[in-house]
């Protein structure tokens, strides 16, 4: 069994001190699967949070919110929490 992450592909919203840990907080969350995710990980439209949006057509769109101060331990958590449901 091979692992595959999750592919990001959009975090131009997230702020640029915090996008690569996010992005790889978001990696780590998929490197169990076998099966390939998208991943976009947005500011929400009035800015206060932000969401990791999971998806693999046609069966999985899944939106993970999350406040600013957010680790990256605490989005990979969740965001793995999220995958395996």
């Amino acid at each position: 069994m091979v692992a595959v992450p999750a592919t990001i592909f959009d975090s131009d919203t997230i702020p640029r001190d915090r996008r690569a840990e996010l992005e790889a907080a978001v990696v780590a969350a998929g490197r169990h699967l076998t099966k390939l995710f998208e991943a976009w990980i947005v500011a929400t439209p009035d800015r206060r949070k932000f969401a990791v949006r999971i998806t693999s057509y046609p069966e999985v769109d899944i939106s993970v919110p999350f406040d600013w101060n957010a680790t990256a331990a605490e989005v990979t958590e969740r965001v793995r929490a999220a995958m395996d449901d």
